[in-house]
């Protein structure tokens, strides 16, 4: 039972991390700069030499909001996994079950429900709040 309360508490507080953190303005950017890109690609009004500057200016910008997405990734998984670390070193659980809990399907499944709930509470709250 500590075991998978543990691992609620970890994912519920990635969730949360992931809120606060601005990894869906990053996607929407990429995704404005790609759709920008296969429009420079299909337009015959704009010339090749002009083309070109645009294509890549779009995949440096590209690939600069990747990286940031990437670290933020990152960061995510490191505090994820200083969590682990935590509950090993004070006892509440060993890191070996708790990894190997992990790679059930009840481990999986409670990882999901716990990362999930977080947005549900989330929900809940902005309609009490109104």
């Amino acid at each position: 039972m500590v075991l998978i309360s543990y691992i609620g508490a970890i994912f519920f507080s990635l969730a949360f991390l992931s809120d606060q953190l601005p990894l869906i303005k990053f996607l929407r950017k990429i995704s404005t700069l790609s759709k920008m890109s296969l429009k420079t690609i299909g337009s015959e009004i704009v010339e090749d030499g002009e083309k070109q500057k645009l294509l890549l200016a779009n995949s440096a910008g590209i690939f600069k909001l990747s990286a940031k997405l990437a670290s933020l990734v990152l960061l995510v998984l490191a505090i994820g996994f200083q969590f682990v670390l935590i509950g090993d070193f004070l006892g509440i659980v060993k890191t070996k079950a708790l990894f190997a809990y992990l790679e059930t399907v009840t481990g999986m499944v409670v990882s999901v429900l716990a990362f999930c709930s977080y947005f549900v509470f989330k929900k809940i709250y902005a309609r009490a709040r109104l």
